[in-house]
């Protein structure tokens, strides 16, 4: 993606001056791995959009979506290869667990964050909510090629439970800008909070998909 702007990285240089930082909790690896992966599903998707629809092209740089987005692609790829290169960050029982945390955290940032920001996805000729789906949809199956579990997005109870979370951040929001002393905005925010982590429990509890039983299917 830097050489659409003209430049390059120095590395001869950061490997002599830039001091190494070693990270060795697996869990990383997940997060690395679905945070690049779904920048890939989120870029191709407006990009191919923005192609069916160039009316919708508000700015010039979506042009460069598609450079950007394999970037992505690559770079999720990459962390793909060195969990399969090491099977024991994703054969055990934690490695199940881990996998449900950061498909569920990462999908269910995004969606209340985009739903926020849906005037903007509408201003691109896009639903933000059909535009999130999809991309979790894509992404879940795409980290199935990896990991050895995958969530049931399928479920009608998984977005139903999201969109609970969308109601309760949309009256949090509400309370946050109303007139009412800050010390009772907190009593009045507590049971919507208390939600939220409720849904999000139910969700994370939701039985998971076992990529094992999945093996032979054609997608």
């Amino acid at each position: 993606a830097m050489s659409d702007f003209n430049l390059s990285l120095d590395l001869g240089f950061l490997t002599k001056n830039k001091k190494y930082t070693f990270f060795k909790p697996k869990f990383i690896f997940y997060a690395t791995y679905l945070s690049e992966k779904i920048g890939y599903w989120r870029y191709i998707t407006i990009y191919r959009h923005l192609e069916a629809h160039p009316e919708d092209r508000i700015y010039p740089i979506f042009r460069f979506f598609e450079n950007w987005c394999q970037d992505e692609n690559r770079h999720g790829d990459f962390f793909d290869a060195i969990m399969k290169s090491q099977p024991h960050t994703l054969n055990d029982w934690k490695a199940k667990l881990w996998s449900r945390f950061f498909l569920l955290s990462v999908f269910a940032t995004m969606y209340l964050n985009d739903i926020q920001r849906k005037d903007f996805y509408a201003s691109i000729g896009l639903d933000a909510r059909e535009y999130d789906i999809h991309v979790i949809e894509k992404t879940n199956e795409t980290a199935g090629r990896v990991f050895p579990v995958m969530l049931d997005v399928n479920n009608p109870e998984f977005y139903q439970r999201l969109d609970v979370c969308v109601k309760n951040n949309e009256k949090l929001t509400a309370i946050a800008n109303s007139n009412t002393p800050k010390f009772l905005q907190l009593f009045q925010k507590l049971p919507y909070y208390i939600s939220n982590g409720w849904q999000l429990l139910r969700l994370y509890l939701m039985k998971p998909i076992d990529v094992t039983s999945l093996e032979g299917t054609v997608k």
